[in-house]
């Protein structure tokens, strides 16, 4: 538990100084995207959750080996750059398909062509079936493919929910929280070790914070993917598999209801819900 909540810590000074130093570096033509407000800012902030989180990764491999599988090291660099660079692409290059599952099928059979929304989703199920067979965390067809949903699907539901500044973020800390209380209540000392890949991708979230309220940036598909699949990685480690059972039927029917219902207009009709998604953030003056 030391450990994991060491590397977040440590993850959210290094987002806060990665920002500093760097992100304006990003203010470039094709970087750069009008937010719900209609506001130019820097689009791709996320790459910083890729490049910390592998950066992490290794010094964390370097120096604790004896207590980290190599296999998870390799399955949580290769979905987080892999997720990372689709969401790059579908950030720089990614046009209108309307969104969604259905929206990507319907621009597919449309206009013939696969837009990179499409190329995105498809990469995501392929890298996360990839990371379940290296990582060797399931027995089976039936355990393989739930553990490769349970990933697939935690990185399009933070997307699904990337809609207002640092709304993801706060998403990504209640969801880490929730695993820490678990480990801590259920779990055994060594389960709050897995938890150590989350701890970097979602400390890096918060250290982003405060500059993505102040919209001065937002994370993207880069970095929000990354650290959706990473989460769903870490929950399907700690998870016995009733309980992913549970996660996977409540993931699912996250991202079908995200087809036919608004999240944002949820989230602004409930009082509470609207309370937290603001605050931080810049309230339009009267």
């Amino acid at each position: 538990m030391v450990l994991t909540i060491g590397v977040f810590v440590i993850a959210v000074i290094a987002a806060l100084l990665a920002w500093g130093r760097l992100g304006p570096a990003l203010a470039l033509p094709g970087l750069q995207k009008e937010n719900y407000r209609g506001v130019l800012i820097i689009a791709v902030s996320g790459i910083f959750v890729v490049a910390l989180e592998v950066i992490i990764v290794v010094n964390l491999y370097w120096g604790f080996r004896p207590s980290l599988y190599g296999s998870h090291v390799v399955a949580v660099l290769m979905l987080v750059v892999t997720f990372g660079v689709l969401g790059w692409v579908d950030d720089t290059r990614g046009g209108n398909s309307g969104g969604g599952f259905e929206g990507h099928l319907r621009s597919a059979v449309s206009q013939r062509a696969v837009s990179t929304g499409l190329v995105k989703l498809v990469g995501g199920v392929l890298v996360s079936l990839a990371a379940v067979l290296i990582a060797d965390i399931s027995d089976g067809l039936v355990e393989m493919t739930r553990c490769a949903a349970i990933i697939a699907l935690s990185a399009n539901l933070l997307n699904l929910f990337d809609r207002a500044p640092a709304r993801s973020s706060k998403i990504s800390l209640l969801w880490f929280v929730i695993l820490l209380v678990s480990v801590f209540i259920w779990g055994d000392s060594y389960s709050a070790v897995h938890l150590v890949w989350a701890a970097g991708v979602v400390g890096v979230s918060v250290g982003l914070m405060p500059a993505e309220l102040m919209e001065r940036h937002m994370q993207g598909d880069t970095g929000v993917n990354a650290t959706g699949a990473i989460l769903g990685f870490s929950t399907v480690l700690v998870s016995a598999s009733t309980v992913q059972w549970v996660v996977l039927l409540l993931l699912a029917g996250f991202n079908l209801a995200s087809e036919q219902t608004s999240f944002s207009q949820v989230i602004a009709d409930n009082a509470l819900l609207s309370r937290v998604d603001r605050a931080g953030t810049r309230q339009p003056k009267t």
